[in-house]
């Protein structure tokens, strides 16, 4: 099979076009401001505001803009188009008593190494250094309502899960969140410290809490990206009511859903690349994105085989939080599709939540989860399917028996999966 020239080059160079000319507009735009701000005098102010003696800690922005070369990658003020809008003072927390209560609010926090943002998609931004970020985040409460932490394989179902507990209107989820992959990196590097747990706890106390939108709040849902779950551990500890699991899917499916998101996400096809490369570079990405490296240092020379490459490495991140912890379960998507129902009512019950929820929850069963996104259903439906031979599905097949997973036409039912019957007591 070919490695796709053509349209790696539309991907990858056509959106670095489009990006670069985000860009050019963004920078006219601040050149723009720059002088409207001279002419006004708010220049003089900003002057004021870069002595550390002054009051001012943090700056709101407006954001009028926004464009990400690509959404899996780290948040950065260069993919928004901003207005300033006011400085807050060292006393902001009472000023962000209100900012906070608002998911479309984003705090943006820097440091020499790191920038977490704290909602993907936000109209506001308040971007303040660091150690200001912890002052706010100690006058936040503690939270008390139960939490729900969901790994996932990627393209196994997991944004309908997702649906599944916002259509209760009860429970407040997060998807993939930036910070929690700084604090999986900050974790993995440094174990259980006084500094990890500083940091689950500010990020904790910022994601749970109060919001205007949901005040009768049930409880909480925050999904990280594979790798990331590690965090999981550290949150557990930070906060007691706390369920985690991790979901998958038949590898094949994950695989052929995987191939159909190359051609949208640069990242996901420069992994497929790096498969057919070199195996070293491919043992180093998954290394830099904290996944098992045990048994990555290889090529592949079929897309499909790529697919199920990928698909094992990211069960891998289970199987390994799974030996460390038993308390972390899996759960396969493919359960919840043929009782949707139990599922539903299982899952409400490891999570702490009440059964009331349930028929709000089944709502979610009848939407298209990835509406109005770039991997929705209109736009997957139009790129071809992924084609392989049976030769390409034996090379899978042996790929599996490695890492210990069974055969593609074999189910797949890895340890510590969920057990519908066994949860409701059927």
């Amino acid at each position: 099979m070919a490695i796709r020239i053509l349209d790696t080059i539309l991907l990858l160079i056509g959106r670095l076009i489009i990006k670069g000319i985000f860009l050019f507009l963004r920078l006219i735009f601040c050149i723009v401001q720059t002088l409207s701000w001279k002419i006004f005098g708010i220049q003089d102010s900003i002057e004021k505001n870069k002595d550390p003696k002054s009051k001012p800690v943090a700056q709101a922005l407006k954001v009028l803009a926004t464009w990400k070369y690509c959404i899996l990658m780290p948040p950065s003020l260069r993919d928004f188009i901003c207005v300033h809008d006011e400085y807050i003072d060292a006393e902001m927390w009472q000023y962000l008593g209100k900012e906070f209560q608002d998911k479309n609010c984003g705090i943006l926090t820097a440091t020499r190494s790191s920038r977490w943002l704290c909602s993907s998609s936000p109209k506001r931004l308040i971007v303040m250094p660091m150690e200001e970020f912890y002052k706010v985040c100690a006058r936040l409460p503690d939270p008390e309502k139960p939490l729900t932490i969901m790994g996932n394989t990627a393209r196994c179902g997991s944004t309908l899960l997702t649906q599944i507990f916002e259509c209760t209107n009860k429970v407040i989820s997060y998807s993939e969140p930036y910070p929690l992959n700084n604090l999986g990196t900050m974790f993995h590097k440094k174990g259980h410290c006084a500094e990890v747990t500083k940091l689950a706890r500010s990020l904790l106390r910022m994601y749970l809490r109060p919001l205007v939108c949901m005040p009768d709040v049930e409880g909480y849902l925050l999904k990280p990206c594979g790798p990331s779950f590690i965090c999981a551990e550290v949150i557990k500890k930070v906060h007691a009511k706390t369920a985690v699991f991790y979901l998958y899917r038949d590898m094949e499916s994950v695989t052929k859903s995987m191939y159909k998101l190359s051609f949208v996400l640069p990242t996901t096809r420069m992994c497929y690349l790096f498969c057919r490369l070199n195996g070293n570079l491919v043992e180093a990405v998954f290394k830099n994105a904290l996944f098992p490296t045990e048994g990555t240092n290889r090529v592949t020379d079929n897309d499909y085989c790529s697919g199920i490459f990928i698909a094992a490495i990211a069960s891998n991140v289970y199987l390994k939080m799974r030996k460390e912890d038993k308390d972390v379960h899996g759960l396969l998507f493919d359960d919840l599709l043929q009782d949707k129902e139990k599922g539903v009512r299982a899952i409400l019950k490891v999570c702490r939540l009440p059964e009331s929820l349930l028929k709000d929850a089944m709502v979610a069963f009848t939407r298209d989860s990835q509406r109005n996104s770039i991997v929705s259903k209109e736009i997957f439906a139009a790129i071809k399917p992924l084609e392989y031979t049976e030769e390409d599905k034996m090379k899978s097949n042996k790929l599996l028996k490695e890492f210990g997973y069974p055969p593609i036409d074999q189910p797949c039912r890895i340890d510590g999966t969920l057990d519908f019957d066994e949860i409701l007591g059927n």
